[in-house]
């Protein structure tokens, strides 16, 4: 098991910051999650969020519900701009990929 991180740092002058994620994304480490991005937000005050999941091999319904919640923190405007397949599929199940920005 790979412990959980989140890596926040803010884009070229766009005004996006981009959080970069990696291990299991569960009850557990969901918490570390949320601060990383609360962090983002009030430290930057992003016009977006892109959320790189291309390293969280396995996210469980906490982990939705983390980034439903981010989505709404950041006015709508949170991406997500990688995923492991386990969470792409995840995401597709729920309904959830456009909301995030992205496709089948």
């Amino acid at each position: 098991m790979t412990a959980f991180a989140a890596l926040a740092s803010p884009g070229p002058d766009d005004g996006t910051v981009t959080v970069t994620a990696t291990g299991e994304l569960d009850m557990t480490s969901a918490p570390t999650l949320i601060e990383s991005l609360r962090d983002a937000i009030h430290a930057y005050a992003p016009s977006r969020v892109d959320l790189d999941l291309s390293g969280v091999p396995f996210m469980d319904s906490t982990g939705i519900q983390v980034l439903v919640a981010a989505q709404s923190d950041v006015g709508g405007d949170l991406r997500i701009t990688g995923t492991s397949p386990a969470v792409h599929r995840l995401l597709q199940l729920t309904g959830l990929l456009e909301t995030f920005g992205l496709t089948v």
